[in-house]
């Protein structure tokens, strides 16, 4: 605090000690006066301006009051001239400035009752806090205002702690405003439970069969690992296995009937949403669990099953990223995004989020109205998510315009911050491996991202207008108008090629074919009219052998296809050359049978393609 500016005129100063010692050393070379002792002088009347009576305060009242508690401590005041501290006050005169009291006028102590007049005098004057009147038979001596000021200061007075402020309640949040896009729903329970099946290349773990299981399997394998974890009830209640299923570029997700998320195979980039890498080992002190053990086996994901609330509905798996939506449309995501060049990363502050976390979408929070996830999808280094207001959004690598803007050369990490695409009344969402797709209320299909093979759908006329869609185009030929009133209700895509299916179970492919990713045979009216040797830039209807049993559901792989239908039955078709189509041939062009709807020993429920395996969902029939 500075220190406050004196009220004292600039020429005016208080008497200081060198001052006093000079007009005592006056004193003493004044030759004696021949007159009577100073006692038997006459009295003179005291001067009016030198402060003689204890009633004014011009003087201290400090020293007056401290004179006037013992008649010892009187003599000593009067003997020497009191020093005056600095004071605001203006000196009366030159003369009262610079000479001690007179001895004739503090000759006389000040009574008792004069000096507790002139204490309750000074502090009716003072600024500091009043002091109760102490009895002078119980306690201390009275305490001049100097004194009753330094106390008030080192003993304020208690007061009482204010009682807390009540603590706010926030009412749960109660939605009275209509979705526009229902909240995720949950399949129904199968029993006997689903056991998974894999083929395709386990190099690297992503079976989750464990580290027995690394080699190439040209044929679906099914996972006694699965069946056991069954029978020890680790998926729930009794008799609870599996309800859904991803496969990545080289790791593998699955959501058990808990609602549990569980992982497996690489996790260089944290795509397995758990350490896996210098794991203590609660067994043995000192010791780390086996990275083999870790990663070839499917583990929970305990971190997001801590959180109660987080009951997980669908899973989706990129190259390295993985993300996860609730029942209750909540989103979590972890993993790494790539870009061309190599390692993009999880977000501008993170390279690798190895726990889910929340993802930072611009969501509507009002009273009565929060905007939730309802489905998300991958492409392989990109995420689509869609709420239940209709609003998409797109975050992640962006050089080949799969996010629906544009993304500066320089500032690639910006498409890690999820954003909105210009669409509205969003009701389906689909992604390949580097372009992206959605549905409006209107049955209108739209795409972006690259076009090298058509594989968008929006045509292709030139290299140089049509290998980068960046931004929604309407994809021609698949709005309800053109399918006599049908709709397309889910949308996946390879590197090149694309699969629509629609409400009635067709199924129509666009993009790459020069390997059978389209399924279509050589004979097919499209194929042959096709402009172009390697691929199909319009959407073409998909033949398959049972045409009475409709398709429910649709993957792709890199250059491979297979989709389930109503009955159990399983097709797939294209290139795998790692045995990712579950037979021995690489290439398939037409839908090959893998499970078969009448006959056999398995129900196929659900079917995914990842980078170099295939993982199929199946319940053995009664």
């Amino acid at each position: 605090m500075p220190p406050r500016r004196s009220s004292r005129a600039p020429s005016t100063k208080p008497v200081s000690k060198p001052a006093a010692k000079a007009v005592e050393k006056a004193a003493e070379r004044k030759p004696a006066s021949k007159k009577a002792p100073v006692e038997a002088a006459k009295p003179k009347p005291a001067s009016r301006k030198r402060a003689a009576s204890p009633e004014r305060n011009d003087e201290p009242i400090a020293k007056r009051a401290r004179a006037s508690t013992k008649a010892k401590d009187d003599a000593e005041t009067v003997a020497k001239p009191a020093r005056k501290p600095a004071s605001k006050a203006k000196p009366t005169s030159k003369a009262a400035a610079t000479k001690p009291a007179s001895r004739k006028t503090a000759a006389r102590p000040a009574s008792k009752a004069a000096a507790n007049r002139a204490v309750k005098k000074a502090a009716s004057t003072t600024s500091s806090a009043t002091l109760a009147p102490i009895d002078e038979n119980e306690g201390p001596e009275p305490a001049t205002t100097s004194q009753a000021t330094e106390v008030a200061e080192e003993k304020p007075t208690k007061k009482a702690a204010p009682s807390p402020k009540p603590k706010r309640v926030v009412p749960p949040h109660v939605q009275t405003k209509s979705y526009f896009n229902a909240l995720p729903t949950l399949p129904e329970k199968e029993r006997p439970a689903p056991v998974i099946f894999a083929w395709g290349a386990a190099n690297f773990g992503q079976f989750g069969m464990g580290p027995g299981v690394l080699d190439e399997y040209r044929k679906p394998k099914r996972s006694t690992w699965i069946e056991e974890a069954i029978e020890a009830g680790k998926f729930g209640e009794e008799g609870a296995g599996p309800e859904t299923i991803a496969a990545g570029g080289l790791h593998s997700a699955m959501i058990d009937e808990q609602g549990k998320v569980w992982t497996c195979g690489v996790n260089d980039d944290a795509a397995l949403g758990r350490e896996t890498q210098n794991v203590p080992d609660p067994n043995n002190p000192g010791s780390s669990l086996d990275v083999d053990e870790l990663t070839s086996y499917f583990h929970p994901l305990d971190n997001l099953w801590a959180d109660a609330k987080f009951r997980a509905a669908q899973v989706t798996a990129g190259d390295s990223i993985t993300a996860a939506v609730s029942t209750e449309g909540d989103l979590r995501v972890w993993g790494s995004f790539r870009a061309n060049e190599g390692s993009l990363g999880f977000s501008g502050e993170t390279k690798n989020q190895y726990e889910p976390v929340t993802a930072p979408l611009p969501l509507i929070r009002r009273t009565g109205d929060h905007e939730k996830v309802v489905s998300i999808a991958s492409g392989s280094n990109h995420l689509l998510v869609l709420t239940t207001h209709g609003n998409l959004y797109a975050w992640g690598a962006s050089e080949q315009g799969q996010l629906g803007r544009r993304v500066g050369e320089r500032h690639k990490i910006n498409g890690t911050v999820p954003e909105k695409v210009g669409l509205r009344k969003v009701v389906a969402i689909g992604a390949g491996a580097y372009h992206s797709f959605a549905v409006d209320y209107m049955g209108n299909v739209y795409g972006w991202g690259l076009n090298t093979m058509g594989q968008t759908g929006t045509g292709y006329i030139s290299k140089e207008d049509s290998d980068v869609i960046h931004s929604p185009m309407k994809v021609e030929g698949l709005s309800p108008s053109d399918l006599n009133g049908d709709r397309v209700v889910e949308i996946v895509g390879g590197t090149h090629h694309t699969l629509f299916r629609t409400e009635q179970g067709k199924v129509y492919g666009v993009g790459r074919c020069d390997a059978g990713q389209l399924g279509l045979a050589d004979d097919d009216e499209n194929y042959k009219e096709r402009a172009n040797p390697d691929f199909i830039a319009e959407p073409s209807l998909i033949t398959f052998p049972d045409a009475d049993d409709p398709i429910v559901q649709i993957s792709c792989g890199s250059q491979c296809s297979a989709a389930v239908t109503e009955a159990g039955a399983l097709y797939t078709w294209g290139q795998g050359l790692q045995g990712e189509l579950g037979v021995a041939e690489d290439e398939v062009r037409t839908p090959r049978v893998i499970v078969r709807s009448e006959g056999g020993s398995w129900h196929a429920l659900a079917v995914s393609c990842g980078g170099q395996h295939t993982l199929g969902l199946f319940r053995k029939k009664h």
